[in-house]
């Protein structure tokens, strides 16, 4: 058995679905947020939260509060509804459950159908020259409306439109005016809406978590610096069975690989079995238990930040297409970037092929209270793993 890899951390279940992680913050934090002009370029060091969880997604029909934006769920939950598609099964399962956090997480990774005008040229899309979006008139306000699916869109046009397929963390970076508004399956029981600010205060975060950026804003390794060479690198984070403990620190194991997160995100977990439901590892047959005493955990800097892939994809093909992506595996991944965790937490999911751990990587354990304790750090030159206290 090998450790640490892709086998050790999902289930062997067959069933599809694309879920999505969760989010939260306050109005005010986010009208706070749309209002900065000093948005960090430094990779998260804590749970990252995407902004506007605060405007809740609205059921067809759904009251308005002072500001003209539906703020609640499920007056006019249609039992009923058949989702088209994996994406609008999840934003309707965040409906059903009154989750704003899911259906926001669910939606930044999906693509989007956007109604194009009638005067825009044809074969154009967002951002090019000729290039004009269909707007609307809702409640008094401009709202760009976009779609998740062709039944959606049918049931809001009784004409047939013409429109472009984008992925909605693009459409929001590039908005095209801060004035207009967002509304997505408007008519639909898994429709939402959120004001302008909101929407870019969305997109800035959207980049600073990697979703959706252009190469040009990852972070760019730098040169060794004779003074804290690792200060600007983000450390990664892989739990690690108990029975796999010994290839480690015995054996001098030195690689790493499938779904790995930043330590950052996972710190304020405060027991084991937290831990383990955050990121999804309690399915049946994990090697992970609810109630465990301890958790292992190895945390190492990532010097190459393009081996840490978001692993779009889904448990099918169809999956796969449907998200654009690249990677199939067995539930409970869920393909939109997310652990497929329990909760609200929001965990940024990455995956990576084996790759040999860097010198200084630790080896940590968590006990039952949260407390943790490092164990040993490893040594690549001889190789081995020196236990802590060892001289």
């Amino acid at each position: 058995m090998r450790p640490a890899t892709d086998s050790a951390q999902r289930s062997p279940s067959t069933t599809d679905s694309a879920g999505s992680g969760q989010v939260s913050t306050s109005a005010s934090q986010l009208a706070a947020l749309a209002r900065s002009e000093h948005y960090s370029s430094e990779p998260p060091q804590s749970a990252s939260q995407p902004p506007g969880a605060a405007a809740r997604p609205a059921p067809q029909g759904a009251g308005s509060g002072t500001t003209g934006y539906s703020t609640t769920i499920g007056d006019n939950f249609d039992e009923d509804f058949v989702p088209a598609n994996e994406v609008e099964r999840d934003l309707y399962h965040a409906v059903d459950e009154r989750s704003t956090d899911s259906f926001l997480s669910t939606l930044l990774l999906a693509t989007v159908l956007v109604p194009v005008a009638h005067n825009s040229r044809p074969g154009s899309a967002p951002g090019e020259s000729g290039f004009a979006f269909r707007t609307e008139e809702i409640d008094g306000d401009r709202f760009l409306v976009v779609f998740t699916s062709r039944d959606r869109l049918a049931e809001h046009f009784a004409e047939p439109t013409r429109t472009v397929g984008v992925r909605f963390v693009d459409l929001i970076r590039n908005w095209p005016d801060p004035a207009w508004s967002f509304a997505v399956n408007p008519t639909s029981t898994i429709g939402a809406r959120y004001p302008g600010p909101q929407v870019i205060a969305l997109a800035s975060w959207a980049v600073e978590a990697g979703l959706g950026g252009d190469p040009i804003d990852a972070p760019v390794e730098q040169p060794p610096r004779p003074a804290a060479p690792t200060a600007q690198l983000t450390i990664m984070q892989k739990a690690v069975p108990a029975e796999q403990v010994d290839y480690y620190l015995e054996r001098g194991y030195d690689r790493v690989a499938g779904f790995v997160h930043r330590a950052g995100e996972v710190e304020h977990l405060g027991s084991p079995g937290e831990l383990f439901a955050a990121l999804g590892l309690l399915y049946d047959g994990s090697p992970y238990q609810a109630d465990a005493k301890e958790a292992f955990v190895l945390r190492w800097p990532a010097h190459r930040p393009s081996l840490y892939r978001i692993p779009y994809g889904g448990q099918s093909e169809q999956a796969l297409r449907a998200m654009d992506g690249w990677v199939i595996e067995r539930p409970p991944f869920r393909g939109n970037g997310f652990a497929p965790g329990e909760g609200k937490d929001v965990i940024a999911e990455f995956k990576v092929d084996s790759v040999r751990l860097p010198h200084g990587a630790q080896l940590w354990r968590m006990d039952a209270d949260g407390a943790e304790q490092m164990i040993a750090v490893f040594d690549c030159d001889a190789p081995v793993w020196r236990r802590v206290g060892e001289q």
